[in-house]
């Protein structure tokens, strides 16, 4: 009797396990689920550049050519009877001719790529920008290196550069974007040849001691201004400008764009001037222009360009960023 009892409560012990056993299969649950993720994110580059230079308003005689010397009446040789003045150097008013000699030099490479493309130059031909890129091409040019040479006998260059910002290509965007730009420019001394071909962070054969400068700072002498345009929108199309057609300067943005903004134009020194440009909301393309002019030519007392290799280190900042920043 006990060895019966013993084997049922075995039997039944084991039945009970395979009943726990079978319960919990019968529990199980599971799911397989699949997702995916989508990544894009912005990018921003210098695109375009060009090129401008003034017709002179006034000719302007100084002896010796340096406005505190005194100025002086030109004579031509037939009339030295009558009055010979020594030393009397000019800058004439003269014909257009000279400003083509006012050129910029650029590097850049085809956009998302590493294919160098050939240097490009663009000479000025009036006071109307010369591009060196299209508007529809400049989307795909990515500039690594850029340097502007002025020439003319008085300060009446003027160049521009665009920044492209390109957002997400994801569409339907809520993201809400403040747009800010800032600017300023480093004077410098030309020591050696070797200056004039250090271009993007190379200052080799450059001087930025302004002590060095005896007074004659090149963003004083030519009164460097800096202007700035952005315009953004959905499509490349309606992320550029309307220009103005005879000076080349935007007046507005091309028709669908979001948001336009312009800052007034401002003397440039070493201290950046910044500009709040105010949000656009889900921006695809944005391009940003700066315009940086020498001014001096407007005066009724022009300088002479120093024959002193001079120049200024020219910064710019753009930012679009999230307001929370």
């Amino acid at each position: 009797m006990n060895i019966f009892s013993q084997s049922s409560k075995f039997v039944l012990a084991v039945l009970l396990m395979i009943g726990v056993f079978l319960t919990d299969k019968a529990d199980a649950i599971s799911l397989r689920f699949k997702s995916k993720i989508f990544s894009s994110g912005p990018d921003i580059y210098a695109c375009n550049a060009g090129v401008a230079s003034a017709f002179l308003q006034n000719s302007i005689c100084y002896f010796g050519g340096k406005k505190e010397n005194g100025f002086c009446t030109p004579s031509s040789c037939a009339n030295a009877k009558e009055n010979c003045n020594t030393d009397c150097v000019c800058i004439d008013k003269g014909g257009q001719g000279e400003t083509y000699i006012n050129k910029i030099t650029l590097k850049a490479k085809l956009y998302d790529t590493e294919v160098a493309l050939p240097s490009e130059k663009k000479k000025a031909s009036g006071p109307a920008f010369q591009s060196v890129y299209s508007s529809v091409d400049s989307w795909n040019r990515k500039i690594y290196d850029l340097s502007t040479q002025f020439m003319t006998e008085a300060y009446t260059g003027s160049y521009f550069v665009d920044i492209c910002y390109r957002g997400t290509e994801i569409p339907d965007g809520e993201g809400y974007f403040v747009v800010s730009t800032e600017a300023a420019a480093i004077p410098f001394l030309v020591t050696d040849l070797t200056g004039y071909n250090s271009l993007d962070n190379n200052r080799t054969g450059l001087d930025f001691n302004e002590a060095n400068m005896l007074g004659k700072i090149y963003t004083d002498r030519a009164e460097l201004s800096v202007e700035r345009f952005v315009v953004c929108g959905d499509t490349q199309a309606s992320s550029d400008f309307v220009l103005n057609g005879t000076t080349g300067v935007p007046t507005g943005g091309t028709a669908g764009n979001k948001f336009f903004s312009t800052a007034s134009e401002m003397q440039l020194r070493s201290s950046a001037l910044s500009k709040a440009h105010g949000s656009v909301i889900d921006p695809k393309f944005c391009k940003f222009r700066y315009i940086f002019r020498e001014t001096n030519w407007k005066s009724a007392t022009p300088f002479r360009r120093s024959t002193k290799g001079e120049g200024a280190e020219v910064c710019t900042y753009t930012k679009i960023s999230d307001p929370t920043e």
